[in-house]
This record gives C-alpha cells, sequence and structure tokens, in this order.
C-alpha cells in the first residue's frame, strides 16, 4: 500500500501518517490488534484513530484494517494473474539502465493515446521524456532508451525505426500484440499481450492490445518504482 499517496489524497498530518504506516509494517497482526493496542503502540488515542477513518471515508477501525490487511500486492497480481513474471527482472533491468536518459516512445494511430498517457506518466515520475519522433536520438553513442507500441508489430514507420535503431545498438522496449513480429525481434525486451491476429482487422473485434497494454505498463513500472 502507497501510506504517501493516502497521506496526500486525505491531506493526512504525521500523527495519522504513524498510526497508517506502523499498520502497513504490522498488516499481518492486525486481525488481533485491537484499536486500544494500536493507540497504545503508536501513541494516540483510540478516538483520534477513529478520526483517522472517518477523515479517509471509512466507516471505522475495522474496514481499515481490512483495507490495508487485504490490500494485494504487486508481486501476486503480476506473477500469478497476469502471467508478465518473464517481462519484470529485464524491463526493471533496462529502466533502471536509463532511469537518467531520455526517453522516447512512439507509436501511431490508438496506440498514440497510450503514448501519451505513458510519456505523462513518466514525467510525472522524473524521467525524461518525449512522445514525439526525434531521429537524432537514434544515433549511435546516444545512451537512450526507446519505446515502441504497436498491435501489429509491423507498422513500418515505428518496425524501420527499430531496425536502424538496433544497428546503432539502441536499448528498445516494445509492447506489441505479435510477439513474432518485425518490432519485436529488433526489441531489446518484447512485451507481447499475444492479441494481434487477422481478425484484428474487423471493426466489430475487441482490441484487446491497448487496454494490456496500460495493464502491463501499469504493473511494470509499480514494480520497478517500489524498489
Amino acid at each position: 500500500m502507497n501510506i504517501q499517496s493516502i497521506c496526500e489524497k486525505y491531506q493526512l498530518n504525521k500523527d495519522e501518517e504513524k498510526i497508517l504506516l506502523y499498520m502497513d509494517q504490522h498488516s499481518s497482526e492486525l486481525k488481533d490488534l485491537s484499536i486500544r493496542e494500536l493507540a497504545k503502540r503508536t501513541f494516540t488515542s483510540p478516538s483520534f484513530i477513529v478520526k483517522t477513518c472517518k477523515k479517509m471515508k471509512l466507516s471505522g477501525y475495522s474496514e481499515l484494517v481490512f483495507l490495508i490487511t487485504y490490500t494485494p500486492k504487486f508481486p501476486s497480481n503480476t506473477e500469478n494473474d497476469l502471467k508478465v513474471r518473464s517481462y519484470v527482472k529485464p524491463f526493471s533491468n533496462l529502466m533502471d539502465k536509463h532511469k537518467d536518459s531520455m526517453i522516447m516512445i512512439l507509436g501511431n494511430g490508438f496506440s498514440q493515446n497510450i503514448v501519451n498517457y505513458m510519456s505523462e506518466y513518466f514525467n510525472l515520475h522524473g524521467f525524461r521524456c518525449t512522445a514525439n519522433s526525434h531521429l537524432e536520438l537514434l544515433r549511435k553513442n546516444k545512451d537512450d532508451l526507446i519505446i515502441v507500441i504497436s498491435n501489429s508489430g509491423e507498422t513500418k514507420r515505428l518496425a524501420d525505426l527499430c531496425i536502424q535503431a538496433k544497428k546503432n545498438n539502441k536499448d528498445i522496449i516494445s509492447f506489441v500484440g505479435n510477439g513474432d513480429s518485425t518490432i519485436a525481434n529488433n526489441s531489446s525486451l518484447a512485451i507481447s499481450s499475444d492479441t494481434f491476429n487477422l481478425s484484428s482487422f474487423d471493426s466489430h473485434y475487441p482490441q484487446l492490445f491497448f487496454g494490456l497494454t496500460l495493464i502491463y505498463f501499469e504493473l511494470l513500472m509499480s514494480y520497478f518504482l517500489s524498489k
């Protein structure tokens, strides 16, 4: 649980934050921890804890215990539910390598909406990022990271850029719907949702690629930032 985000959202003070931090650090004990005992351990009072719960729009202490105890942990979601376990380590390694680099994100059509979201996300978290194509970032001897988004993995302009970037020894992370595509095969790390097939061209066919790409991105970044 991101205690800092909760404190910012509900404008909690240091004493209120102290309660949440203690509960988060001792989540395995909360089922058997009374509100009086928690107040004693955090040098507060039961009424102060209840007031904190109300400030967070919760019904009371029991709901706060449930919230902290049963908030799902990221590794469980990633490794068991969404099957992206194999991407976690290589993605984190590349992001760590390029945490001070310029990140260029590329996409066409509907993918441009994902590009814009990712760019805002990176900038919000202190990365240097652009959602525009700057060919100078593809040159040799420039320590930049390129992220490409393409359902088919065969978008010609993007594929050509990936081929050129690979020749210049650039690191490329691609989010694709086809793991055996040109873009995927020229990427340092290809994250495939395996959603692309000929039916994808049908206007009534569900385009799962975009939603899954956002989910994978959010989970992978959450893991990386938490570490």
